[in-house]
């Protein structure tokens, strides 16, 4: 009978891990965060404990790193990305001779 208890309760205890498994919160490192920018452009971003990996319209990931800032959290990539998180929307530029946009979050990405 103990044994049939422990049996049950170790089942349970790996459903409901499993379950929270999916309902990671967004902009989180494990959770994916969606803006959507002017200009029609739509960002994914995966922050990580280092950095950030952004998506421009579901197109090639680019990792950026973490930088310090007094700002709040700034992320920049090699080719002059940078991603300023401000709140609950974000400061996209792709290159340092661009205009940034300014990117709302959202929900669900369109």
């Amino acid at each position: 009978m103990h044994a049939r208890r422990l049996m049950l309760f170790a089942t349970g205890a790996v459903a409901a891990a499993l379950s929270l498994q999916g309902c990671r919160t967004p902009g989180t490192p494990g959770g994916s965060s969606f803006y959507q920018c002017d200009a029609r452009t739509r960002l994914t971003v995966d922050y990580t404990p280092g950095g950030a990996i952004v998506r421009v319209n579901r197109g090639r990931a680019m990792t950026l790193r973490h930088t310090p800032s007094v700002a709040g959290s700034v992320y920049e990539g090699r080719a002059g990305q940078r991603l300023e998180r401000r709140g609950g929307s974000v400061v996209w530029n792709t290159a340092l001779r661009t205009a940034p946009q300014t990117c709302q979050s959202v929900i669900v990405p369109r």
